[in-house]
C-alpha cells in the first residue's frame, strides 16, 4: 500500500507539475502576446505622433515662410515709400531754392509778354515770395503791364507761382510742387526699375 500511495502521490505531483508548467507556459504565452500587442500599439501611437509632429512642423514652416515673405514685401514697400518721400523732399527743396524772386520775375515777365498781353493776369504765390516779388516785378515793368497783373497769396504754394487769366480756374503751374512732380515723373521710371531690382 505504501507503493500505491507513493505512486499516487508521484502521479498527483507529476500531474500538478505538468499542469503548473502548462499553466505557466500559457501565462508566459499570453504575457508575450500582450507585450507584443502593447509594443505594436506603442509603435502605432509613436508613428501617429511622429506624423502629427511632421504635419505641425510643415504647417509651421509654411506659415513662417508666408510671414517672412510678407515681412519682406512690407519692408520693400516701406523702403520704396521712404525713397519716394526722400526724392519728393529733395526735388521740392532744390526747386524751391532755384525759384528765387529774380528768376520768378523773369519768368512772369516773359509769360506776360508772350501770352495774353491784353488780359488781366493773376499770379498766385507763397506769402514769403509775395513781398519780394512785388517790389522786383512792379519796379521793373511797364505801367500798362502793371495794371494787368494781380499778385495773390495761395495757401498751397510754398515756393514758385501759378499764373493764369484773372477770373478763371486755368493756370500755368510753376510752383515747387508742380515742378518737382514733373521732374519726379521723368526720374520715376528709372527709379522704379532700380527699386524693383
Amino acid at each position: 500500500m505504501d507503493v500505491k500511495l507513493d505512486s499516487l502521490i508521484e502521479k498527483i505531483r507529476k500531474d500538478g507539475i505538468e499542469e503548473a508548467e502548462n499553466r505557466a507556459e500559457q501565462i508566459v504565452k499570453e504575457a508575450n502576446q500582450k507585450a507584443a500587442r502593447i509594443v505594436e500599439d506603442a509603435g502605432k501611437e509613436a508613428l501617429k505622433l511622429i506624423n502629427e509632429g511632421k504635419s505641425k512642423i510643415d504647417q509651421f514652416r509654411s506659415t513662417a515662410e508666408a510671414d517672412l515673405k510678407q515681412s519682406v514685401r512690407n519692408a520693400e514697400l516701406l523702403l520704396k515709400e521712404k525713397f519716394n518721400r526722400l526724392f519728393d523732399s529733395v526735388f521740392k527743396r532744390e526747386v524751391g531754392e532755384k525759384l528765387t524772386p529774380d528768376l520768378m520775375k523773369e519768368m512772369i515777365l516773359k509769360i506776360v509778354e508772350a501770352w495774353a498781353k491784353d488780359s488781366e493776369k493773376e499770379v498766385i504765390l507763397g506769402d514769403a515770395d509775395k513781398k519780394q516779388l512785388e517790389a522786383l516785378l512792379f519796379n521793373g515793368i511797364k505801367t500798362d503791364l502793371k495794371k494787368g497783373i494781380t499778385l495773390k497769396v495761395g495757401a498751397d504754394v510754398t515756393s514758385g507761382f501759378r499764373i493764369g487769366l484773372k477770373g478763371t480756374d486755368v493756370y500755368y503751374d510753376f510752383s515747387d510742387g508742380a515742378i518737382s512732380d514733373l521732374l519726379k515723373s521723368l526720374v520715376n521710371p528709372n527709379l522704379k526699375s532700380i527699386l524693383d531690382k
